[in-house]
């Protein structure tokens, strides 16, 4: 086989005509006469490398910005829709009415509570918020759970505790004498009731229901949420779905059965 007829089987294969070149040793110049001359126009395909559109970086918007978006294009009034921007900011509707409408405490203490009440700022609200939970990938039974864990909530998984009795014991070149005993009118050693409070490691307790660990003047105190708090706004949750008959997905024997409530806890439905 001749070096044209080779060199054309090189350049179908994928070859260019600089690695056909220096394959054989010629010019590149040689390489396209032998084209035109010898190959067949049959065989001989330019290989076209096809490139891919470039993709615009097109951002999608968040969540939260395509439902303020909206809410701009509602029907509510300019002071309105700051209303409810402002309430979800600070969850104080009183507060959020002062600081739109520039009013008293006690005339934005009863408007602010009505215009909760209008329906269409009610449907912007429940959209801002369904739009910020899903930002945030949080849905309802995440906070379901979270709340049941503050309703079970016990504070033995987070310290321990006890009692203990110490007989008090005279001082004997600075320290307590065993032989001797403190005693009390009757003749009796006087014994000293003592307790104790131990903390347990970060990494053998689930944080989420702690609320704030702090130093106070005798020491640290840990402070849990609300169990009450939590069960009440649990068993809410659930008569909202009683009212409406919600039964079919299976919500409330869900949460019977998860061990939010005690034995003596029961609900009725």
């Amino acid at each position: 086989m001749k070096k044209y007829e080779e060199a054309e089987q090189d350049y179908l294969s994928g070859l260019k005509y600089k690695d056909i070149a220096d394959k054989y040793d010629v010019s590149e110049g040689t390489v396209r006469q032998w084209k035109r001359r010898y190959w067949s126009k049959e065989n001989v395909t330019k290989i076209v490398t096809k490139k891919k559109p470039l993709q615009k970086n097109v951002t999608r918007k968040k969540p939260t910005e395509k439902a303020i978006e909206e809410l701009s294009e509602s029907g509510l009034t300019v002071r309105q829709k700051a209303f409810v921007l402002e309430y979800l900011r600070i969850s104080n509707a009183t507060q959020a009415y002062i600081n739109v409408y520039g009013v008293t405490y006690e005339t934005a203490k009863t408007a602010g509570q009505r215009l909760l009440t209008n329906v269409d700022i009610q449907n912007e609200i429940k959209r801002l918020q369904k739009a910020k939970l899903k930002e945030l990938g949080v849905g309802v039974f995440d906070l379901l759970e979270d709340m049941a864990k503050e309703a079970r909530a016990d504070i033995g998984d987070y310290v321990n505790f006890g009692a203990y009795d110490e007989t008090l014991y005279e001082d004997t070149n600075g320290k307590p004498d065993k032989n001797k005993p403190i005693l009390d009118d009757d003749g009796n050693p006087i014994v000293s009731h003592k307790s104790w409070v131990q903390f347990k490691n970060r990494d053998m307790v689930d944080t989420k229901v702690i609320k704030t660990i702090k130093m106070g003047k005798d020491g640290p105190v840990i402070e849990m949420h609300d169990r009450n708090k939590s069960r009440d706004k649990l068993i809410e949750i659930m008569g909202e779905y009683v009212k409406e008959e919600v039964t079919e997905d299976g919500l409330i024997d869900a949460i019977k059965n998860s061990s939010v409530f005690g034995e003596n806890d029961g609900i009725e439905t």
